[in-house]
């Protein structure tokens, strides 16, 4: 589209700040399902999924406050494992991923792993995914009740709640760095000590609508192969078929009723083995775009999740979604012909 042709990469011809669309169909059928999805099937089948996702809500709530009477942080976090496992799984039953294929793969020639064989994530692993919706913070809540952090510019982070990383997740990406900002080696530390599960990072800082990967922030940059880190690289996928998945503008309520007026959507879950995520001495030498920024672990998790996932990197990064949104918003109130009109005259 002209009017965001500012935001699409130079070097891939990438834009991955737009939300994708549906091709257009001259079927007849396709025009039909169209209608009786999105007009008559579609609304029930939404406001029932809505109803019963509040209630799994207003039951998080109490079970949470709850939990945090409680004075032992294992304890806590064990008990938050055992509680909301099941109903974090309902929540995403009924956003319409009834079923997620989930799958450890290989990056080594030769080798093969079983699909769905599970990974062992301690207290203190980091978890490293792309990042395209609020419904992959519901996902990692899902399966392993981990502890989400806010990413700086300067990369520092902030350790948040489940909640507020739903509420942060694709929505303007506030990068000036916040009081008792640490470093992601200070929060690893923590989580061993009270042992309060793993870490989830997205090192891209922001969503994005999954056909490429960006720049990430400098989260990575105070590691070396030296250092005790456990990472898991993890990417997520998810299929289109007519209503977007990936979440990177507009309300978050009217794309969490469109995900809920589909009957289902189909989500791919990839993950590394332990011996291909982790970090050695070969990795830290090898040669990789981005290193000096990202540091050389962020440069090379980024190779692993586009390798993973087949798509490429960009130029791109979360201070262009903080302008693609500025302007985003701007077209939204004024209109694109306005605003071209008003630049024409000065």
């Amino acid at each position: 589209m002209e009017k965001y042709s500012h935001w699409r990469d130079s070097g891939t011809g990438i834009q991955p700040f737009l939300p994708l669309k549906s091709p257009k169909s001259n079927s007849v059928v396709d025009d039909i399902l169209y209608y009786l999805n999105t007009f008559i099937l579609g609304p029930p089948i939404a406001i029932f999924r809505l109803l019963c996702i509040s209630v799994i809500f207003i039951l998080f709530l109490i079970q949470n406050a709850i939990l945090k009477i409680i004075p032992i942080s294992s304890i806590k976090w064990l008990l938050g494992r055992i509680i909301f496992t099941s109903e974090i799984r309902l929540v995403l039953f009924h956003l319409g991923f009834i079923w997620i294929d989930s799958q450890k793969v290989t990056l080594t020639r030769g080798r093969k792993h079983a699909k769905k064989e599970a990974t062992c994530v301690s207290h203190g692993d980091v978890i490293v995914c792309n990042c395209q919706s609020y419904v992959d913070i519901i996902y990692f809540m899902f399966k392993f009740n981990p502890t989400f952090i806010k990413i700086f510019e300067s990369g520092k982070v902030k350790p948040i709640s489940f909640l507020e990383a739903i509420k942060i997740t694709g929505s303007y990406p506030e990068l000036k760095e916040e009081e008792n900002a640490v470093s992601l080696k200070d929060i690893i530390k923590e989580s061993k000590e009270k042992k309060i599960g793993p870490i989830v990072v997205f090192p891209e800082g922001t969503t994005t609508n999954g056909r490429g990967l960006l720049k990430f922030l400098p989260v990575f940059k105070v590691f070396s192969s030296k250092d005790d880190i456990n990472l898991h690289v993890y990417s997520i996928k998810y299929q289109f078929h007519g209503r977007n998945v990936s979440y990177t503008v507009g309300s978050k309520f009217v794309h969490m009723y469109k995900l809920c007026s589909r009957i289902y959507h189909i989500m791919n879950v990839k993950y590394l083995s332990a011996e291909e995520s982790q970090f050695n001495d070969i990795a830290s030498q090898a040669d990789l775009p981005n290193s000096v920024i990202e540091g050389q672990l962020g440069a090379h998790i980024s190779k692993l999740i586009g390798q993973v996932l087949r798509i490429r990197k960009t130029g791109l990064g979360a201070k262009d979604k903080q302008e693609f949104l500025d302007y985003y918003n701007e077209i939204n109130k004024k209109g694109y012909k306005n605003i071209k009109n008003n630049k024409k005259t000065e």
